[in-house]
């Protein structure tokens, strides 16, 4: 039976939207005077006094509060313990690629090792395409607090106007992280005009926002690499909200961290023709790699995720070495996985953001801090 959409059902509609929202937005009930609320603003005696909390992972997903229907981020707590908010610490940038490895405000304490901090890679952004479902978001890095770098094939197909950047992200499940994340429209999508759709050379592209992002504790930009440095058996990072291996059905909704080696190029050849690329392949010098340790990989999501390497003599500030480009499978020993090479394609980059008068003390490493 089809009823008409009249005034009457307008009203209706409104009303109901209007009674969902109120009841998304009101904390739920778990008790008698208990509601559940985000863990730092309760103040049930296991605040940190200075002011930072910690939280046993492990713990709180054996918890009664879980039991009562709180999220894990979520602590079913008195009426008469709740804390309207958490005083703002003041924050002053001090350049780029700085790492927080205990967290922003939150320490996690016995996750699983894939599991990053709160805040622990400010210059994390996912990129969100209108016409994909949201599970299936793609990564990029903070340049600047308007400028964000990716891959092409993420963005290709999509216009400028489709396409949504979110800085500050954790738990992709949630909004009551303990500083809120923030979302960006794009203005403008610039990608290499050397793109080749088919095998993927210079799979870079660049997100001008339509207003800057506000730079804060887990909101930063990462460094662009030295031209010269040789990466070749550093340790680095890649991180994404891709999936953990291959036969995963499910994506992570917690920022996934992978340790992984940078491996030189020539290994990394050598490797790939061992694969059904066969003896003649031939890695195209837009391209570096890392990994090919077992079950320890980036995986599918994770395109245009970064893939950061410390600086030397300062082991909690990094600069990019690639993105996630493509790769066999996940996680295979002995295959590494293919990124997009940033030192090999830097001076496009700055060529492109001069045009657009963005500033290179953002994501330069030797420059001094922007107040």
């Amino acid at each position: 039976m089809k009823i008409p959409f009249g005034q009457f059902g307008f009203l209706l509609y409104f009303l109901l939207a209007t009674t969902l929202l109120g009841t998304a937005n009101s904390a739920k009930s778990c008790g008698y005077q208990k509601e559940c609320v985000p863990r730092h603003l309760c103040n049930d005696g296991k605040m940190i006094t200075d002011g930072k909390f910690i939280i046993q992972y492990r713990e709180i997903l054996n918890s009664s509060d879980i039991a009562l229907g709180c999220y894990w981020l979520e602590k079913c707590c008195s009426i008469f313990d709740k804390l309207e908010n958490v005083k703002k610490k003041s924050y002053s940038y001090q350049g780029c690629g700085y790492r927080n490895p205990e967290g922003v405000q939150v320490t996690l304490k016995n996750t699983m090792k894939s599991e990053s901090q709160f805040g622990e890679f400010p210059w994390m952004v996912r990129i969100l395409a209108s016409q994909y479902p949201a599970v299936n978001s793609s990564g990029g890095s903070l340049l600047s607090p308007k400028v964000v770098l990716t891959t092409a094939h993420y963005v290709i197909w999509t216009a400028a106007r489709n396409l949504k950047v979110i800085a500050g992200e954790w738990d992709t499940k949630i909004d009551i992280e303990i500083l809120p994340h923030e979302e960006r429209a794009v203005e403008r999508k610039i990608v290499h005009d050397s793109f080749n759709r088919e095998s993927g050379y210079y799979d870079i592209a660049l997100l001008i926002l339509t207003t800057p992002f506000n730079l804060a504790e887990h909101i930063g930009t990462i460094c662009l690499p030295y031209p010269a440095f040789d990466f070749t058996n550093k340790r680095c990072f890649v991180t994404g909200w891709g999936k953990r291996n291959w036969e995963d059905m499910d994506y992570p909704h917690i920022l996934k961290k992978v340790d992984l080696p940078f491996v030189s190029r020539t290994e990394c050849q050598k490797q790939l023709r061992k694969t059904r690329l066969g003896e003649y392949f031939n890695l195209h010098e837009s391209f570096v790699c890392a990994g090919g340790e077992k079950d320890n990989d980036a995986c599918v999501g994770d395109g245009g995720a970064p893939l950061v390497c410390p600086i030397e003599n300062n082991s909690n500030r990094y600069m990019l070495a690639g993105m996630v480009s493509w790769g066999l499978q996940c996680g295979t020993e002995n295959v590494a996985g293919v990124y997009t090479n940033i030192q090999f394609l830097r001076g496009w980059i700055e060529q492109q953001l001069r045009l657009y008068s963005i500033p290179n003390s953002y994501y330069t490493i030797d420059s001094p801090s922007i107040k």
